[in-house]
């Protein structure tokens, strides 16, 4: 059996799981093992939580989410109508260029 380093990417990983109890068994272990050999690590993960708590949350009416989701929408519909017209515009282009070489090539012979 192949044992796998357990490095401090993977403890980050496992983190959050552990901190909300959702880690299984065997992965708060580790967690709890590693951490007790690195405690300069455990204190670095301790104080990313307490930066993230600090953050101000962001918490909307479902008024102002509906808005800013038509918001949303609105740019989508007009960005696939730009991007449509574009396309045609090239389309439009190429056939005359296309036809126009024809043309020349025709009325030359």
């Amino acid at each position: 059996m192949m044992k796998a380093e357990i490095t401090r990417e993977v403890i980050s990983d496992l983190w959050p799981l552990h901190k909300a109890g959702e880690a299984s068994a065997d992965s708060d272990g580790i967690v709890q093992a590693f951490l007790s050999e690195d405690p300069g690590f455990r204190t670095l993960l301790e104080e990313s939580e307490n930066i993230r708590r600090g953050l101000p949350s962001v918490a909307l009416s479902p008024d102002a989410e509906m808005r800013l989701i038509e918001v949303a929408r609105e740019r989508i519909r007009t960005t696939a109508w730009l991007v449509g017209a574009a396309i045609g515009a090239f389309v439009f282009v190429s056939l005359a260029f296309v036809g126009g070489a024809l043309f020349f090539a025709l009325t030359r012979s």
